[in-house]
């Protein structure tokens, strides 16, 4: 059985009982009696109520009155009714909390509840929401106070739902440091960190091995190594043809040292300083205008990328994790994986993104919310059986020492360890369309770097003021 958090439940076990005890003195107020009957379950009654019992007997009468006269026959004295005990009633669970998680997390969350509730008395109830659909639920339902304790979600997320008031900060103590800290960073918001992470991910470059045997380590190599194999489409990348996507474009966009909004790891994304024009992002995106005009980078949709490489007409495909299932599945190719080829002096850096459980700002039951996330999910058990059930990436240091055996999950780690978490800030959201719009525009060859980064930046500085 897992530790429960005494400290909270031994608070909540002194106030239920003084509470109890209150609502026996007749001098309690109603507030304080609707307070308790609010929080509490109360006790069942073992005697009879006042109105069951005898009336007393006058005291002057029961010591001075003479007693009766022996030749009248004693009146047959009526005994008290035994008091009658009734039988305890089932007082159900001291509190219930609500969790909302979508399919890949609610077996693994059911899994666990009935050990929390045996250890604390707490019901946990889990309900499945799909993922797409939480965060607007969550932000209309839970100032109304009809939300979930807990829910599943992204870390992009956090900055809207913190400036919003919807999610508080979380307190790891002293299991911070069994965190990957590149989760750490994505839930991190003005300084504080808003969720138990439990998921991380970042692309990779799968390479079909009969094209190209060994992976390459820099650019330089990926070129030559694309000579060889002489094959018309030689890197997909999605974010070209006919659709935007500045996701997996963008390790051009750092490739040189560049970004999109100033990063500090302890204070995260600062909006008031947009990067997308600075003279490294401009050289990022000029690299990707010659991978292009050179011909090794195609300009592909998410689609056409995929199948290329499945078909064997792209010798490599720059995508995440969540295409491992496919890759195991098919036959066709052979194929192996490994980092993003360096392309400046330092390597790659994709963005990382990063899943965890956000505590609902407007929870009744946030302490004890609290202590299932401590106590039950920051757990080995729980972040293994979390992985096992969708083996993206792994935010829990301890899980991800055991997947040293499997070489796919270290490459997509070692690339989630050299990236930074897409910004997490509400005003993100000002940057995709400009950004995805422009660098599509380079892909297809339609404009230069330099006017591409200059047309985003002035966009999204328009936007958040920055």
């Amino acid at each position: 059985m897992r530790k429960r958090s005494g400290i909270w439940f031994a608070a909540l076990l002194v106030f239920a009982l003084f509470a109890a005890s209150c609502g026996d003195d007749a001098d309690t107020t109603d507030a304080a009696g609707s307070a308790t009957e609010a929080t509490t379950t109360a006790a069942p009654d073992t005697a009879a109520g006042e109105d069951d019992a005898p009336a007393p007997q006058d005291e002057a009468l029961a010591e001075d009155e003479p007693p009766a006269d022996e030749e009248d026959a004693p009146a047959e004295e009526e005994e008290p009714p035994a008091d009658e005990e009734e039988p305890p009633a089932d007082e159900g669970p001291i509190a219930t909390i609500t969790i909302w998680a979508d399919d890949r997390r609610v077996s693994p969350l059911e899994a666990i509840a009935p050990s929390f509730t045996e250890a604390t008395g707490v019901e946990v109830i889990v309900e499945l929401v799909e993922f797409g659909a939480i965060r607007d639920q969550v932000s209309q339902a839970a100032p109304a106070g009809e939300g979930p304790d807990i829910f599943v979600g992204a870390h992009d997320w956090t900055g809207e739902l913190a400036a919003n008031g919807v999610v508080v900060p979380v307190s790891l103590g002293d299991k911070e440091g069994q965190f990957v800290q590149v989760a750490l960073n994505g839930f991190n918001f003005a300084g504080e960190v808003f969720a138990v992470p439990y998921v991380t991910e970042a692309i990779a470059m799968y390479r079909n091995t009969d094209l190209v045997p060994d992976a390459p380590a820099t650019w330089d190599d990926l070129r030559a190594a694309c000579d060889a194999a002489a094959v018309a489409n030689c890197v997909a990348v999605p974010g070209g043809e006919d659709a935007t996507d500045a996701y997996h474009n963008y390790p051009f966009v750092s490739a040189h040292g560049g970004g999109i909004f100033a990063f500090d790891t302890s204070t995260g994304f600062d909006a008031s300083q947009v990067v997308l024009d600075s003279a490294e992002t401009v050289a990022g995106i000029e690299f990707l205008e010659m991978q292009v005009a050179d011909g090794y980078v195609a300009s592909t949709n998410y689609d056409n990328a995929k199948n290329l490489f499945l078909t064997g007409q792209a010798a490599f495909l720059i995508t995440g994790p969540w295409e491992l299932g496919t890759m195991r599945g098919q036959s066709d190719i052979s194929w192996g994986l490994s980092l993003i080829p360096q392309m400046g002096a330092a390597p790659t850096q994709p963005f990382v993104g990063a899943q965890g459980f956000f505590l609902n700002a407007f929870s009744e039951n946030s302490l004890i919310a609290q202590s299932f996330l401590l106590d039950f999910i920051a757990t080995d058990e729980t972040m293994q059986a979390l992985y096992a059930e969708d083996p993206r990436g792994t935010a829990w240091l301890a899980v991800q020492a055991t997947l040293s055996s499997d070489p796919d999950v270290q490459v997509f780690d070692a690339s989630a360890a050299n990236g930074i978490p897409m910004p997490n800030i509400p005003q993100m959201g000002a940057v995709w369309g400009p950004l995805g719009d422009n660098l599509l525009l380079v892909r297809n060859g339609e404009i230069v770097a330099a006017d591409a980064m200059t047309a985003a930046a002035e966009a999204v500085r328009a936007a958040v003021g920055g």
